[in-house]
Formats: structure tokens, C-alpha cells, sequence
């Protein structure tokens, strides 16, 4: 009886829910690459000072000023991700394959009045649908250790009765019998695993989801040399994971410990809004030189959660099971600056190069019942101003168009922070265009190579698992222009 304390308590739940939110949200949900149309991908999104582009409207809304023609765009893609992870010498793989939507949308170009070179020449109106982000990841760590995850609870729930235990971490470990009582001091723990043990862990992680947005932007074109635009951004989130860690005895020793298990499961839904807002100077015809601004985006989320755990001790099998939880929350992305250069060389081709700045440590989360300090202090401590570098080149050779393109997102870590991040992506494609360039298909392909590291629990206790991730992106678009 003494280890069934009420973890439905909504007192409980909620502190087990402010515990799942924490500086690794802000930073998922404020990392966001490239993706739309394949011949954007394909140039590795360097698009913000070349514009008649439908996803590049992302990036710098005056590039709608650009269209002379209505356009109709639908993109489909074909994900693969691999994950190469190595924990204490020993190595395992995972991978993930699915099929989404990158892209789709309508713009709708106008012409004024004017029939001078001077004044409003066009506008340009859109809306479009463009995927940022793919959460889709399945992972398996796994490798031996002389730690355990019970060593870190034992000093996280230090200094709290049994009946304040977060009721979806350490309180599971009190109840299954992981953790013990100090003898005389109620509130410090030690736990069932003897120091000395040599232990097999495993952790699978299946995510899934992804992050989108839609836009709604206008731009026009003064006297075919300034280019102006604007677009309302809404974003759409789903984050769902499920985790499985293990740990089993590989020695004896005087321990009866055996086994046990820790599920989690975490869904995270929502919306959130921006403002772009992008100029674009041809000062000669082929030169084109763009800035952009796009303002925090607030995100309001809500995420739904729970757990259980299980353990075999002395050959008796207990298990507690955490009562389903829910918390509200927002996360405000940092603002971002983006500069670009394009040089078009006539109809045999075009170099562009997108610049973009983004300070991550301005991340922030927020809640009417939750303060975030710890959570926004970390930010703080651990991330810094990163730069982002994309360059494309596209060569014309009618009706066939080549295209290839490098992106470089810099690392969001600060010095100190055992982890690096940085992402590299290599891009290549090609299109075709029919007579009068009224229909066209285009073929992207993106790679993408990242390295990083993983703690199972205290990084003070255990070594980082490395992984690296592979990812094989194929994107297809087919276009009318009318």
C-alpha cells in the first residue's frame, strides 16, 4: 500500500506535464528547414532575390511581384531517413519511410493599367501550403553500461516526500520499487540497482509529424527595379512520439534486480502565426538583390502524454501506470533575417545565395499556470545565434532545366553544450517545359547528413549516444500556368 500514492492527482499531472516542456521543444519547433516545390528544393530553397517561384513566397513574399502568368502547383515526396547510433561501442540502426505533400497552391497574377516602364507594373497573389519540417524518425540505442537510469532519479527526487514525486517519472520508479527510501530520511532516495552492475540498455523511439505552413501573400513589381511583398503565415504542428527504454541486468551480483521497462507517449497539436514581409532591387536585368523579415511566430500548443513502468525484482513483476495527462502551453519562434543575391545570365541559367540569421536563445515558452524559468533559462544558456548559408545554380538547356544546390543550417548549440547539430544539405534536380511553358514537371532531390547526441538520462552519468542521421528526400511537382 505504502507505494500507491495518487499519481491521478491533477497537482501531479500538471507537474508532470511542465516537466515534458522544456528548451528541446522550443528548439524543434524553431529549427525549420527548406521544402515546397521541386525546383526550389532542388536549389536548396536559395530563392529569396529570384522569386516566380510558389514556395519561395516563404522566403521573400515580393518575389510574388514576379508572376505573369496564374499558376497551379501540387507536390508530392518520398521520405527516407536512416539513424546510425552508437552507445559504448556498440552500434544499431534504424530507418523510416513515408510519402507526404511538400507543396501545393494557386497565385494569381494581375497587371495594372499602366502602360509606362514607370509605376506598378503587376501583382501577384497567393496562397500556398509549404511542409518545414518532418518530425519522421525511428530510432535504436542500445549498449551496456555501469549506470542506470535509477541513479539519476535518485538524485532528482532528492528532496521530496513520496507523495511529490512527478507521478510520470520518478514516482513510477518509487512504485514499481526502483527507488527505496533512504533509512531515516524520507525524502532522499536510493535506488534498487547496486552501483556496480552491468547493465543492457535500449532505447526505440518512434516520431512521427510534421510541421507546415500556409501563406497568404501579395507583392507587386514599380517600374520592373522594386519589388515589395507581404504574407500572413499560419502554421500547423503535430509531434507525436513513443518511446520505449529498457534496462536488464547482464552480471550477477547480490542485487535481485532483473529488469524493467519505461514507456512514454507524447502527442503535441497546434497553431501558431507570422508575418513575412520581403523586398527584392533589380538595379540591372541581371542582377536581383532581396532582404526578408519574418517576425516570431506564437504557437499555441497543447500536448496530451503518459506513461507506465514495469519491473522484475526478485523474480516478482510490478507494474504502475500514470494516469493520462494534458497541458497547454505556447513556444514564440525567434524572428528571422534573411539577405539574397541573384545573378540570371539571360535565358541560359541563374546563381542565387540566401544568407539568414536566426538568434535561438530568443526562443521563449510561456503558460497561464506554469512559469517556464528553468526551461527558459536553459534556452538561454544552451543556444546562440546561428547562420544559415543556401546557394542554387540552374542551367537552361530547353526543354530540359538542371538544377543543383548546397544548404549549411550552423549548429544552435553554445560552446560547452556536449552537442554540435549542425546540418549539411546537397541538392540536385531537373525540370521540363512544354512549348509556351504552360505545363511543367520538375524532380528534386534532397540529402541531408546530421550528426548529434543523445542522453539517455544525466549527461553527468552516462555517455552520449552519437547519431547519425541520413535522410533521402525525392520530390516531384507538377504545374499549370494559365
Amino acid at each position: 500500500m505504502r507505494r500507491y500514492f495518487l499519481t491521478g492527482l491533477s497537482v501531479l499531472a500538471i507537474y508532470g506535464a511542465c516537466v515534458a516542456q522544456n528548451e528541446v521543444d522550443a528548439l524543434r519547433y524553431s529549427r525549420i528547414g527548406f521544402g515546397g516545390t521541386a525546383r526550389y528544393s532542388a536549389m536548396a530553397g536559395a530563392f529569396g532575390a529570384l522569386g516566380a517561384d510558389m514556395s519561395a513566397i516563404g522566403t521573400n513574399p515580393a518575389g510574388l511581384g514576379f508572376y505573369r502568368k496564374n499558376e497551379f502547383c501540387f507536390t508530392p515526396s518520398f521520405y527516407n531517413q536512416k539513424v546510425n547510433s552508437v552507445y559504448n561501442e556498440t552500434s544499431s540502426s534504424d530507418s523510416r519511410f513515408n510519402m507526404r505533400v511538400d507543396n501545393c497552391g494557386i497565385v494569381l497574377a494581375g497587371k495594372t493599367e499602366n502602360t509606362l516602364a514607370e509605376g506598378w507594373q503587376t501583382t501577384g497573389i497567393g496562397i500556398i501550403y509549404n511542409r518545414y519540417g518532418s518530425f519522421q524518425t525511428n530510432l535504436t540505442m542500445k549498449g551496456n553500461s555501469y549506470t542506470s537510469m535509477m541513479d539519476s532519479w535518485a538524485k532528482t527526487a532528492g528532496g521530496n516526500g513520496p507523495s511529490t514525486l512527478d507521478g510520470y517519472n520518478e514516482g513510477l520508479a518509487w512504485n514499481t520499487y526502483l527507488l527505496n527510501q533512504i533509512s531515516g530520511d524520507s525524502s532522499h532516495y536510493t535506488d534498487t540497482i547496486p552501483d556496480g552492475d552491468f547493465l543492457a540498455q535500449e532505447k526505440n523511439s518512434n516520431i512521427r509529424g510534421g510541421l507546415g505552413e500556409w501563406l497568404i501573400g501579395i507583392g507587386g513589381n514599380y517600374s520592373n527595379k522594386f519589388y515589395v511583398g507581404a504574407s500572413l503565415g499560419i502554421q500547423q504542428v503535430k509531434y507525436e512520439e513513443v518511446n520505449a527504454y529498457s534496462e536488464t541486468e547482464i552480471n550477477d551480483t547480490v542485487s535481485n534486480f532483473e529488469y524493467f521497462k519505461f514507456d512514454q507517449f507524447l502527442t503535441t497539436t497546434g497553431k501558431g502565426f507570422n508575418l513575412k514581409i520581403g523586398f527584392i532591387y533589380r538595379p540591372i536585368d541581371m542582377l536581383r538583390i532581396g532582404f526578408a523579415f519574418h517576425t516570431p511566430t506564437l504557437l499555441k500548443l497543447s500536448d496530451t502524454y503518459g506513461a507506465q513502468m514495469q519491473s522484475v525484482i526478485g523474480g516478482i513483476t510490478r507494474e504502475s501506470i500514470a494516469q493520462d495527462g494534458s497541458f497547454n502551453y505556447s513556444i514564440r519562434t525567434p524572428m528571422r533575417m534573411l539577405g539574397s543575391v541573384g545573378v540570371v545570365i539571360g535565358k541560359l541559367g541563374l546563381i542565387s545565395a540566401d544568407y539568414e540569421l536566426v538568434d535561438y536563445a530568443d526562443a521563449r515558452l510561456k503558460s497561464s499556470s506554469y512559469a517556464f524559468s528553468v526551461a527558459n533559462a536553459n534556452i538561454k544558456s544552451k543556444y546562440k545565434t546561428a547562420s544559415t548559408i543556401r546557394v542554387g545554380a540552374e542551367v537552361r538547356v530547353f526543354p530540359i532545366i538542371l538544377r543543383a544546390g548546397f544548404a549549411y543550417y550552423g549548429s544552435p548549440y553554445t560552446e560547452g553544450v556536449n552537442n554540435n547539430s549542425s546540418k549539411l544539405y546537397l541538392t540536385g534536380g531537373l525540370g521540363y517545359r512544354v512549348p509556351k511553358d504552360l505545363l511543367f514537371i520538375d524532380l528534386g532531390i534532397i540529402t541531408s547528413r546530421e550528426k548529434s547526441n543523445y542522453y539517455f538520462y544525466d549527461q553527468s552519468l552516462v555517455n552520449p549516444v552519437n547519431n547519425t542521421s541520413k535522410v533521402v528526400n525525392v520530390v516531384v511537382t507538377c504545374g499549370y500556368r494559365f
